[in-house]
């Protein structure tokens, strides 16, 4: 007498085939999700270098501001309490060429 149905053979086959394709998908799954996660880090590190670059031009403005003559004169007399040196405490060098 022959059975109905599938061999045994045939079944770890297609069991086979089964695990491979599952297999495959869930690589497949995992790596597109590693690569969005890396697409958002990227967009993050993005974010944070071009906020670094404004930062670091609005210091540099801050900078050529802090040394212009007009604001070193101005902080000197307001902080620091100092005031342009009478006639007789100044003192001149003459450099010899």
């Amino acid at each position: 007498m022959k059975k109905k149905g599938i061999s045994r053979q045939a079944l770890a086959g297609w069991l086979i085939i089964v695990l491979c394709l599952g297999t495959w998908g869930l690589f497949h799954v995992w790596t597109r999700s590693m690569a969005i996660e890396a697409g958002y880090a990227l967009s993050r590190q993005q974010d944070i270098r071009e906020r670094l670059f404004g930062d670091n031009n609005s210091l540099r403005l801050e900078i050529s501001t802090l040394k212009s003559s007009r604001m070193l004169e101005m902080i000197a007399k307001n902080e620091f309490g100092m005031r342009m040196p009478d006639p007789e405490q100044m003192v001149y060098i003459c450099r010899d060429e």
